[in-house]
């Protein structure tokens, strides 16, 4: 009867450690179309100093977060806006007289010799053509500024360069620089602060995947764009056309596949549009740079998601979050908890960053929260893990990302 009891005794043992293993397992949400989500994993060239470099003991933290505080659910794209241009200037250009096209009064004109060229223009031997009439640097210059100054004002200003600002008795249009003493090649910046053709440049993403495409759109205000083209460049010097197709609305777009081989390592692509803009009778041109994130996926989130412990206000709450890899490096997890209030509806409990070294394979990384985090948020459960960010610490990479990633209850 004993034995008979023993056996009962250990098999209820038994069912009971199955169900608590059971209720503590669980598995991401499927991932929605706005996430990052690699499809297929690759190695990277990243030099192997800076992965062996990598602390190996894992770490976490976290801590409470104001539930009123309003959070994105996906980062905000950065719209880049411009009005102002780049020309690539010869002394026989700038000795004739350089054309520049302006669509407001008062435009400011930075002269910087470049490829090899060190002469310094003096603004005293400037003059402008502007509605058929030569202006001397006296009446056409409102202000100027040279290397020194410019760099004083705290401006980053490359060797030899000269800034004017033109006398708004110039007006617009057409205008014409004449550089008598100019020798060599030039770059001429021309910004027009008063101007309202401004040309705005947008990645729909921050971060894409080495081996998919990004949408890059570009559109402009005040005038209309009549031609647009691109320039990708990597971190490494790469560079790469970007071809931009016209939309019904009038906006230009392009999806760029940044090659692959290029990609791993610190640093950030760099996308330069070229546009064109009918305003009145003169084409306005317009350049605008954005940047963007290029990520070589060596890891990705297994989909696989086990309670250790919690959801408790005594005890925190860790996640064994599973994690395949094709790189054995150091790999960080970071998330954001919701939690439930009075009325039902889901506000931000706390914020948890985890780290870990994870050799080739699959293996979990334990993302935190600890009980003074869930105390102080004054939020209890069901909560909901958002903003589930993946990271190769080797260069900062971001792997993967899920808006929604799990439901804890």
């Amino acid at each position: 009867m004993k034995i008979h009891l023993s056996s009962l005794i250990v098999s209820l043992l038994l069912v009971s450690a199955s169900a608590h293993a059971i209720d503590h397992s669980a598995s991401l949400l499927s991932a929605s179309a706005n996430d990052q989500v690699p499809h297929t994993l690759q190695a990277t060239t990243l030099a192997k100093s800076a992965i062996a470099s990598l602390e190996r003991r894992p770490v976490s933290m976290s801590w409470a977060i104001d539930p009123a505080q309003a959070l994105e659910s996906r980062p905000t794209v950065f719209i880049q806006q411009s009005r102002e241009y780049w020309i690539d200037a010869s002394e026989d250009e700038l000795h004739a007289g350089l054309a520049l096209s302006t669509s407001a009064n008062g435009a400011l004109i930075r002269l910087s010799p470049h490829a090899g060229n060190t002469s310094v223009i003096d603004v005293a031997t400037l003059s402008f053509r502007a509605n058929g009439k030569l202006y001397a640097n006296t009446d056409a210059v409102h202000t100027a500024a040279d290397e020194d100054e410019l760099r004083a004002a705290g401006m980053d200003a490359p060797a030899g360069s000269l800034v004017v600002k033109l006398n708004d008795s110039l007006g617009s249009g057409r205008i014409e620089m004449i550089a008598p003493t100019a020798s060599g090649r030039y770059l001429v910046h021309v910004f027009e602060p008063a101007s309202t053709v401004v040309m705005s440049l947008q990645a729909e993403r921050d971060t894409v995947l080495a081996g998919d495409s990004l949408r890059i759109n570009a559109g402009i205000s005040g005038a209309n764009l009549d031609r647009v083209e691109g320039l990708l460049s990597a971190p490494d010097g790469h560079t790469q056309e970007v071809a931009f197709l016209r939309q019904g609305d009038g906006s230009y777009s392009a999806n760029v596949r940044p090659d692959s081989s290029h990609a791993g390592g610190f640093g950030l692509w760099e996308i330069h549009a070229f546009g064109n803009a009918a305003n009145r009778q003169i084409s306005v041109p317009r350049d605008a740079r954005s940047a963007f994130a290029v990520s070589v996926a060596t890891a990705r989130l297994s989909g696989s998601m086990e309670r250790v412990n919690g959801p408790a206000k005594d005890k925190g709450l860790t996640l064994a979050i599973g994690v395949q890899s094709v790189l054995a490096s150091r790999y960080q997890l970071a998330a954001t908890l919701y939690g439930t209030r009075a009325d039902g509806s889901l506000a931000p409990a706390a914020v948890g960053h985890s780290a870990a070294w994870l050799e080739a394979g699959s293996a979990n990384i334990n993302l935190s929260f600890d009980a003074r985090s869930l105390t102080d948020s004054a939020l209890t459960a069901p909560y909901e893990l958002r903003d589930l960010r993946l990271i190769n610490q080797a260069d900062m990479s971001l792997l993967e990302r899920r808006e929604r990633a799990a439901a804890i209850n």
